[in-house]
């Protein structure tokens, strides 16, 4: 199977190259990731000016771009093989609930399988560093050859959090829904006056959701396993507004 990799936290992220490694062992792979850390860009795309891509190895290359950048160009600008499965991550803190519209991990998956691949976010629900990336790793590596019998993948967009527990503790994997992630944010003035202010955002993030969600499951010990769509309509109001019940002005 082709597959390519992306990620938010940068080419040389500890994440992605334990997966480059333990994928490789089965699996043709190529690398594009940017060439910093972009964490919480979504779905950003360049297209005001070129994007740069830098090759680093024979099948690893950095670019000045977005994330979903990077799978486009894996995709599409006829420079790799295309690819079978676009995997993303492994990210450095956990993407779970509303964190999937923010994180330019589940963007990179996302950018995937809008082009056509099945494709996969995963992440550790630890922020920086991490000895359990060649855990999660190798549970991907698995997780491929279990979800891809015949040698192809159905057309699938998942989104997969581990937690940070060691390969033993683990207590199985779960299908889940998405939690809920309520941010407490505020601003901090850095520098400047009325005219003119640097903001710094800060704050935390509180996590909740119902029993079968992504949120409990990796409070739980298990690796979560969201299947995501694209269609954000709401059908509740839309059905409403059909029955007349929601106002339209003439």
């Amino acid at each position: 199977m082709i597959i390519l990799l992306t990620n938010d936290d940068g080419v040389t992220a500890g994440g992605i190259n334990a997966l480059f490694r333990a994928l490789s062992e089965r699996h043709d792979v190529y690398l594009i990731a940017p060439n910093r850390e972009l964490s919480a860009c979504s779905s950003a795309i360049t297209i005001r000016h070129p994007v740069t891509l830098e090759r680093i190895s024979d099948r690893i290359y950095a670019s000045d771009g977005f994330p979903a950048d990077c799978v486009n160009v894996g995709m599409n600008a006829g420079i790799l093989p295309r690819p079978d499965l676009v995997v993303s991550g492994i990210n450095h803190g956990p993407n779970m609930g509303s964190d999937v519209y923010f994180s330019g991990t589940v963007a990179g998956a996302r950018m995937g399988y809008i082009f056509g691949a099945p494709a996969i976010a995963v992440s550790l629900d630890r922020y920086g560093d991490s000895d359990r990336f060649d855990d999660v790793a190798r549970f991907m590596l698995e997780f491929v050859a279990a979800a891809s019998p015949g040698g192809a993948m159905e057309h699938v967009f998942l989104n997969i959090n581990y937690p940070d527990l060691p390969r033993g503790e683990i207590a199985g994997c779960a299908y889940t829904t998405l939690g809920h992630r309520n941010y407490i944010d505020s601003y901090r003035r850095v520098s400047g006056d009325d005219r003119e202010q640097r903001l710094q955002l800060v704050g935390n993030i509180e996590s909740s959701g119902p029993d079968d969600c992504d949120v409990v499951a990796v409070q739980n010990g298990f690796i979560s396993i969201t299947p995501l769509g694209l269609d954000c309509v709401d059908y509740a109001y839309l059905s409403r507004a059909r029955e007349g019940a929601v106002p339209c002005p003439k």
